[in-house]
């Protein structure tokens, strides 16, 4: 989908102002396979493939670091009916600011 949005223009745009030279945006997921591809380093269907493969990967290390944080509390929006998990939202909320 990034690619759809517009992400290769978004990155042209960027190169012209100095992404290359940047330590970490250029290595922002998409931006870092965008470029690879815009050097010829590889062609598009690698560049996005490649950022579908990075991006998985950065949800998984993502959804670990979170589910070992006891800070953190999941609501599942699909399985309670608005006015509950509204509830439970807001009882979180409350025993936070409380806290």
């Amino acid at each position: 989908v990034m690619w759809e949005r517009g992400l290769v223009a978004e990155v042209r745009a960027l190169e012209r102002q100095g992404l290359r030279e940047g330590r970490t945006a250029s290595r922002a997921l998409g931006y870092q396979q965008v470029l690879a591809a815009l050097a010829g380093e590889c062609d598009e269907e690698e560049a996005r493939a490649e950022t579908v493969r990075a991006t998985k990967r950065f949800a998984r290390r993502q959804d670990t670091w979170f589910r070992r944080d006891p800070r953190i509390h999941w609501l599942d929006g699909g399985l309670s009916g608005r006015e509950e998990l509204s509830g439970r939202a807001l009882a979180l909320v409350e025993r936070a600011v409380t806290a």
